[in-house]
Formats: C-alpha cells, sequence, structure tokens
C-alpha cells in the first residue's frame, strides 16, 4: 500500500473554525457535510448513534458534536455563527436530528453511525469515525465497506446484476476529464463500485453514470478537506524529520523552508498560493490572541470558572499584583489561556485548531504573538508556521494528534513541540536546531494524560500556557548550545507508543482530574445545566 503524505493545511492547521473540539466538533462538521451531499436532498431526519462506551457519549454534548453534526448535515459554515446556533436552526427548518447511545461493534472512540432521510424520501446509511485534528474516514455507505478521507472528490456506483466492471470503467473513462482510481465493494451479494478523482464533477456528468447500462445509483460528495490529495507522491521530499534533514542538507535549508517545499510538492500549489494561505491562518491567529486579552467578559465557563485572561493580562502589564519577572512569557501564557477561554464561552470565536482546538492557544501565543511583539513581518511569522507545520507533518505521519488515542501528549505536547520549531526559526536557527527543540519540549511531556474535567476549562487551559513555556525555553536551550541525543522521529514514535500503552481512563473524562470528587461534581453540575 502507498504510503500516505498529510497536507500542513488539512492535518495541521485547520480548519478555521468555531467550536469546542477538532475531533469532536470539526470532524463531526466534516461528517456532517459528506453525509449531505452523498444523501443528494435535503435532510428530513437523522438517527446519529454510538457506543456507550465511546467517546462520543461523553463528549457529544459538551465538546459540540451534536452541533458539529447538525451543522454540516443542515449546510452550516464551520466558521460561523452557524455553528453555534446549529440545533436551533435545524428545529427551525423542521430538521429531526437525534443522538442515541448503543452498543456498537466497531469500537473506535469517534465512531458513529448516521442513518438520513432526506426530504423527497431519499436514504442513506454511513459508518463514520472522526480519527483527530478534524481529519475524518468514512468507513461504511449503505452496508457497502468503503474509506474516504474527505480529501477527494468521490461518486459511489451501485450496480445491478447486469454490470460488468470492465465496461463500467470504460464508461467512466469517456465521462471524466481527469485521472480516477476506482474501488470495488460488496454486501449481501450487491455491488459497488466507488472512485476518487481530483476532477469537480458536474451535475451533468453524473447523470451520464447513471445512464450507463448496470448502473442503478449514484452518489456523490465533493472534498471537504482544504488540499486535495494526489494519486503518486514521487516528489514529495520527505516524510520524517531525518529525510527533511537530509532533503536540505546541501541548500542549508531551515525548518521553515523545508516546510514550504513540503506543502508546495504536495499540493501542487505556487509558493506564493501556500504563503498567502499561511499568512491568512495567521491572520485568524493573530485576531484570535488580540481578543484573549483585551476583550473583557463576566461570562463564567459553565458558571463555575470566570474568565480571567485580561484580568490576568493587565495585572502582569500594570504590576498590580507581585509576580516573577518573566519577560514576555509572562504575556504569552495570558494569550494561550485567553484563546481557550474565548472557544469555552456560549458564543465562541472563530479560531485556528493547531492541531486541535485542546492546544488552539499554543500556536497563536508562542509563534504569532510572539513574532508580533519581536517585530517579525507577516512573511517571516509565515515562514516559522510552516516550520511548525513541518514539524506537525512528523507527528501526523508517525503519532497522532488526538487525545482521546495518546493523551495530551499528542495534542498539547505535539502544539509545544511545534512551537518550538516555529520559536527556533524566527530566532535564525538551523532546521537541526528547530528540530532538536520539538524533540526536547515533546520528551518533556511524554506520558502527559488527557482529562478533561466537564467543560474542558481545567486543565486545558493551563496545560496550554505549560506548553508555551515548555517551548519557549526548550527553543531558548538549544539555540545555546543545548541538545539531546534521541532524535525528534525516535521521540515522536516513543509518543505513540506511550499513548499505546496508557489506559483508556486516561484518554478522556473517565480518569484523572476529571474523576476527583471535586471533577465529578463539575461534571454533575454541567450536565445538569
Amino acid at each position: 500500500m502507498e504510503e500516505y503524505y498529510g497536507s500542513i493545511f488539512n492535518e495541521v492547521f485547520g480548519p478555521v473554525m468555531i467550536g469546542t473540539s477538532s475531533s469532536h466538533t470539526a470532524g463531526p462538521y466534516r461528517i456532517g457535510a459528506v453525509a449531505r451531499m452523498l444523501l443528494g436532498d435535503e435532510v428530513k431526519r437523522a438517527r446519529i448513534s454510538f457506543d456507550p462506551g465511546s467517546s462520543y457519549a461523553s463528549y457529544y454534548k459538551l465538546q459540540w458534536s451534536d452541533r458539529g453534526f447538525t451543522a454540516g448535515l443542515i449546510g452550516g459554515r464551520i466558521d460561523s455563527d452557524d455553528m453555534t446556533d446549529a440545533l436551533e436552526i435545524a428545529k427551525e427548518k423542521g430538521v429531526d436530528i437525534q443522538f442515541v447511545k448503543e452498543p456498537k461493534e466497531n469500537k473506535h472512540a469517534n465512531y458513529a453511525l448516521m442513518e438520513m432521510e432526506g426530504m423527497n424520501g431519499r436514504c442513506l446509511t454511513l459508518g463514520t469515525t472522526s480519527v483527530g485534528g478534524g481529519a475524518i474516514e468514512i468507513i461504511e455507505i449503505d452496508g457497502f465497506p468503503i474509506q474516504i478521507k474527505g480529501d477527494f472528490n468521490a461518486a459511489f456506483l451501485y450496480l445491478d446484476d447486469t454490470a460488468h466492471r470492465g465496461t463500467v470503467e470504460e464508461g467512466l473513462k469517456a465521462i471524466t476529464e481527469q485521472e480516477f482510481r476506482v474501488k470495488e465493494s460488496a454486501s449481501d451479494r450487491k455491488r459497488m463500485l466507488y472512485f476518487e478523482t481530483r476532477e469537480a464533477l458536474k451535475e451533468t456528468q453524473l447523470q451520464k453514470m447513471l445512464d450507463m447500462p448496470g448502473v442503478a445509483d449514484v452518489r456523490y460528495t465533493d472534498h471537504v478537506l482544504p488540499v486535495l490529495s494526489s494519486f503518486a507522491y514521487e516528489d514529495i521530499p520527505f516524510r520524517t524529520a531525518a529525510q527533511a534533514l537530509e532533503f536540505g542538507k546541501e541548500e542549508n535549508m531551515s525548518a521553515g523552508e523545508l516546510g514550504i517545499r513540503y506543502e508546495m510538492a504536495r499540493s501542487g500549489y505556487t509558493r506564493e498560493k501556500v504563503m498567502e494561505m499561511m499568512q491568512n491562518i495567521v491572520g485568524v491567529m493573530r485576531r484570535s490572541a488580540h481578543v484573549a486579552i483585551h476583550n473583557k467578559t463576566n461570562e463564567k465557563i459553565g458558571e463555575l470558572y470566570p474568565v480571567k485572561a485580561t484580568d490576568m493580562y493587565e495585572s502582569m502589564q500594570n504590576k498590580t499584583v507581585p509576580v516573577a519577572e518573566l519577560g514576555i512569557l509572562n504575556e504569552l501564557v495570558c494569550v494561550a489561556i485567553g484563546i481557550l477561554e474565548k472557544v469555552e464561552q456560549k458564543r465562541p470565536d472563530v479560531v485556528v485548531a493547531s492541531p486541535t482546538v485542546g492546544s488552539v492557544g499554543i500556536l497563536p501565543a508562542a509563534v504569532v504573538h510572539l513574532g508580533d511583539r519581536m517585530g517579525k513581518s507577516d512573511e517571516e511569522i509565515a515562514k516559522a508556521m510552516f516550520a511548525a507545520g513541518c514539524v506537525g507533518i512528523f507527528v501526523a505521519h508517525q503519532a497522532t494528534f488526538g487525545g482521546e488515542v495518546a493523551g495530551c501528549q499528542a495534542e498539547c505536547g505535539s502544539a509545544g513541540a511545534m512551537a518550538a520549531a516555529g520559536v527556533a526559526e524566527m530566532l535564525g536557527g538551523s532546521a537541526q536546531q528547530a528540530f532538536t527543540a520539538s524533540a526536547v519540549t515533546l520528551q518533556n511531556v511524554l506520558g502527559l494524560i488527557c482529562d478533561p474535567v466537564s467543560v474542558g476549562y481545567e486543565p486545558c487551559n493551563a496545560r496550554n500556557a505549560m506548553a508555551v513555556s515548555n517551548a519557549l525555553s526548550s527553543a531558548n536551550m538549544v539555540l545555546c548550545g543545548f541538545s539531546v541525543q534521541i532524535p525528534l522521529d525516535e521521540t515522536i514514535i516513543a509518543m505513540k507508543e506511550v499513548g499505546e500503552q496508557l489506559p483508556p481512563c486516561l484518554k478522556g473524562t473517565y480518569g484523572g482530574l476529571a474523576c476527583t470528587p471535586t471533577g465529578q461534581k463539575i461534571a454533575e453540575i454541567c450536565e445538569g445545566e
């Protein structure tokens, strides 16, 4: 099987979104959007079910999975109030969406079965998973086992007994203009051909497919990830940190330059295009950092936690309380905490999942806000973000960003490692120094569990601040000569292995702080609300 190469804009940065979680909000949104397109009809009703022992069962209300699925199903936008108000909008439209806990054979933490009916009577069943960081997989359609990730446009041809695969494929070649890859699936003596393509298929093309002999039905979905994938990756320069260092050795490329070269090869976009995309992300992060420390509110998250980042920032800036003099770091931890606070409010702000919403404050604080305070240009900050994205790709290829899969080390740990590379890039460090700083940062938090207390405020916000401190300290140490022998790739693989060894109770609201007496009381209050 050919190795998959992730995109910095698919797997690492993004989506730009409103919501409380990349895996539990953005993933369900993308799944809902795919389901709506495949249904080919306005949704009338939907039943979304998941195992009582799954991550969804604990999180689906508190982390907005219900709103994510719903917004995608009704055609809402992920970066607007459509997300916040999705459940109310669905009711106003007369769309009946039910969420049900019942035993499932598939035990993936984020598996959900979707059963839908459209306004015109068209029905659809999907087996789905949200695999972390907003990435998704559709693994079953109407009983047929499949696998799509939302990174291609995809069409599904339901065949009758008269269909001949070769004839159908020849017909597809005559209808489509670009390359496609066909796979076959079977269920209960029925057959399906489905194919993925970079081509955006028109309604006329789909109708021609439906008119082909042996084709009983056709379903279609556009891609939902920002960057389309390719069928062959011969020109992708590297997958790992070791390969990246070797690739960039002759030209002495920095980590930021390596990230740019990688994404150009992966996406097929020009340098100008990928820089524009990254600068747009930097712009959203910059705004979220500003809002984090300048927009005061009396709101309490979950009616329990006062929003305090702006007050903390003012106290530190005005020196109204005695604090240790840590320079810019005191400001950056306020930014990191404040961004996550804004995510958790009743009407959240737009953020960039980077790489997850649970770690959303780290990169904007440690790279973007720091870069602004250092007087760096937009291009320099964007290049630093490509250095961070390069490390993120190494994690995506060799481990995971999912807290429910490998604990908080995979979320705040990975984001901290990425931030360390970005800081090293902005300070003129080499690629080797950037990756070493990332390794040190990740090594410092191996084994960090994921144990959000109900609404997720505690301990996630403080861990974002910790990760910023870790990243800056590690980058400074390495730039001053500190080093470690275990390289970044081996550290990433160790993080994955440690995550696999962690029991399920330490990868969600099942253990740690979540199961302390006070943690349980908080959950009762919030869930009762």
